[in-house]
């Protein structure tokens, strides 16, 4: 199987989140929530498909 470094980094990181809590899943998900707190702006809603993020202008 081809690997991608991509997805690789990606794995990578989330181990190593995953590792800071332990691999507790309780405390993962809280860790998640913080993180939603904190970055609201960044949060789809799947219902309106829509976001709070600031289109960039058309160069």
């Amino acid at each position: 199987m081809k690997t991608d470094p991509t997805i690789d980094a990606i794995r990578e990181v989330r181990h190593r989140i995953s590792a800071s809590v332990d691999h507790d899943p309780k405390k993962l998900v809280e860790y998640y929530r913080k993180k939603q707190k904190v970055h609201q702006e960044r949060i789809v809603s799947r219902a309106s498909g829509e976001t709070t993020l600031e289109p960039k202008p058309a160069v």
